[in-house]
């Protein structure tokens, strides 16, 4: 099993489906009301703990049967019933999906060069309400019928301004939120490059937010909040707050500070031609891997080599738990709600561990799994866990 799955996570998205806010407004920048920064300290001798009153609802293990084999999750979408995992795998350009009991249904794969196939799926998003599949493959956005996979239609994206790199999208009703890194090596003039990241469109009305400066690091855009048609995504480099997306505005939604971990600013000047060096410095980077829910706020940073993890308590305002994660198999969060998160865990990391000895009733996420239902392949596991809110913790 790869050492990259522990620092590089599998991207993934439940689609708000429940009806939109109505009345329009123009976008806006805020801030929160709160603007004093929380100070994010890590004691390497603490490891990061999940707390004791963790509740694990729910393990589902998607079966491994020939032609169904996942080879990474970069995104994971859940049926509003919770009867259907969709799980986008980019290096095979497929979109698989599984029944609630973990066995396969149905692949969505239309790789070519003919209209209704496409080159490659960067992106996917499902309006479960409307029955529609739709997919980012770069200057495109195509749609498709949910239930039958069959062709819809295509929305061109080249006519848009500025950097058309798209890697990302989200609708928000009526809104579409397109994302692009903006990488300087791209073969097109000043005026086309853009400045800003993110771009949106609203009934052929342009606007753009989040000003380009050093670069970012998360490819992974769009992280689902704990409220309704509301997202979270990772700052740039130089920058540790948490943006809100809504159909409405952009806005710094938390704020964090990392001391004297934070990196230079004449060296995220020269990030570009320093990229290696200052990635894998001791200098903390922005959050990542983004998921809140109701009552909690879970994210990660890295530090030189280490990746840290972060549970932050939304009600007192307060870290309850900071530090790299020390158990072998501790599962990595892919998806939250307004209640639960969703954690992945690869099978053969479980297989191995016990393969060595290890013991699962050690795990508080697996200690109820049947080490016999596993095989040793690259199917992921998904358990699905809860954090209840303790009033006497406020």
């Amino acid at each position: 099993m790869k050492d990259l799955l522990w620092n590089c996570l599998g991207v993934i998205l439940l689609f708000p489906f429940l009806a939109c806010s109505s009345g329009h407004k123009e976008p806006i920048s805020s801030s929160p009301k709160d603007t004093l920064p929380i100070l994010l300290k890590v004691d390497t001798s603490i490891p990061f703990k999940w707390p004791d009153n963790l509740e694990v609802e729910k393990i589902t293990y998607l079966k491994p049967i020939a032609g169904y084999l996942v080879s990474y999750v970069d995104k994971l979408i859940i049926s509003p019933e919770s009867d259907l995992f969709y799980i986008l795998d980019r290096n095979q350009s497929k979109i698989f999906v599984f029944e609630k009991s973990g066995l396969p249904k149905q692949i969505f794969d239309r790789k070519g060069d003919g209209p209704g196939e496409y080159l490659e799926i960067r992106d996917v998003e499902i309006d479960f309400e409307n029955d529609i599949l739709e997919i980012l493959d770069y200057l495109k956005l195509k749609k498709y019928k949910l239930s039958t996979f069959e062709y819809i239609s295509t929305e061109d994206l080249r006519d848009l301004p500025r950097d058309k790199n798209f890697t990302n999208f989200t609708r928000i009703c009526d809104v579409l939120y397109l994302w692009t890194s903006l990488p300087p090596n791209q073969l097109v003039g000043d005026e086309e490059l853009g400045t800003h990241h993110l771009l949106r469109v609203e009934n052929g009305s342009n606007s753009f937010h989040i000003e380009k400066k050093y670069g970012v690091m998360d490819a992974n855009i769009f992280y689902p909040a704990s409220a309704k048609n509301e997202y979270n995504i990772s700052a740039r480099l130089g920058s540790t707050d948490i943006l809100g997306v809504a159909i409405d505005s952009v806005y710094t939604k938390f704020r964090f500070d990392y001391g004297d971990k934070e990196i230079p600013e004449v060296e995220l000047m020269n990030y570009w031609e320093n990229k290696y060096e200052i990635l894998t410095s001791e200098y903390y980077k922005p959050p990542q891997t983004i998921r809140e829910t109701k009552d909690f706020l879970f994210f990660r940073f890295s530090g030189g080599s280490k990746a840290h993890n972060v549970l932050y308590d939304k009600n007192a305002k307060a870290v309850i738990s900071i530090g790299q994660i020390t158990s072998k198999i501790d599962p990595i969060i892919i998806l939250s709600d307004s209640i639960y998160l969703y954690g992945y865990m690869p099978s053969a990391i479980l297989v191995d561990y016990i393969e060595n000895g290890g013991e699962l009733s050690e795990s508080p996420f697996f200690k109820d799994l049947d080490p016999t239902s596993l095989e040793k392949d690259e199917n992921p596991i998904i358990v699905k866990f809860r954090l209840p809110y303790l009033e006497n913790r406020k």
